[in-house]
């Protein structure tokens, strides 16, 4: 009997952390409905993770080998990325794209003002308001949310799961779209909340869109 509760012990050191939600660069959301004021999309949404930042083109590139980034940089976000391309890299290291409700209650941080920091823009938290040419920025180098998330204000529009299903206005099918959320380096501070959202063709390979993951708390 001994034998055999050391053996399980030895098994539980030895198993990989995530099995156990250990997630070290992933933020916990916790359950619960979001605090009034914030966007109606917002939904009583079950715990879950996700990436603390932008994934970075380093480890874009450590699992789906070379890419064509526009701004080159190894801890800048991996963008030029499509939707198809930003979920595959997700479910191949055990993970998924939020959607788009998930990646708001994230971006809020619980908070009930307009931006997650207060009511009026500050460089200090995010990149913002910035030249075409002169590109995105490190991950990581502005203030965090209150949950501990960087740049879900600015530095590139992110992809999440949720489809925009409008039917085209000439054929009359549904378009390929999907949102993204959270502004970018070269947009206005009105662009920057945490409700910021485009649709863009999932298709679409643009210098300032890139992704976070995410993954359920309890596995399924």
């Amino acid at each position: 009997m001994l034998r055999h509760i050391i053996s399980i012990l030895i098994l539980i050191v030895f198993l990989p952390a995530n099995l156990f939600g250990n997630e070290t660069e992933m933020a916990l959301i916790p359950h619960g409905k979001p605090k009034a004021g914030t966007s109606k999309r917002l939904i009583d949404l079950d715990t879950f993770y996700i990436d603390k930042t932008e994934v970075t083109q380093q480890k874009y590139k450590e699992v789906m080998g070379r890419a064509n980034f526009s701004f080159k940089g190894e801890n800048h976000p991996a963008e030029q990325i499509t939707w198809y391309k930003a979920a595959s890299y997700c479910k191949k290291i055990g993970k998924r794209l939020p959607s788009q409700e998930e990646w708001e209650k994230a971006a809020k941080g619980q908070t009930n003002t307009k931006y997650f920091w207060g009511k009026k823009p500050d460089a200090a938290y995010a990149w913002y308001g910035g030249d075409y040419d002169l590109g995105h920025h490190p991950v990581g180098q502005k203030q965090p949310n209150p949950f501990g998330l960087f740049d879900t204000a600015g530095n590139v529009w992110e992809w999440t799961s949720t489809a925009d299903a409008k039917l085209s206005e000439y054929s009359g099918e549904t378009l390929d779209k999907r949102v993204v959320m959270g502004g970018a380096f070269n947009v206005s501070a009105n662009l920057i909340t945490p409700s910021s959202r485009m649709s863009i063709y999932a298709k679409s390979r643009l210098f300032n869109v890139g992704f976070r993951c995410a993954k359920s708390a309890q596995p399924k």
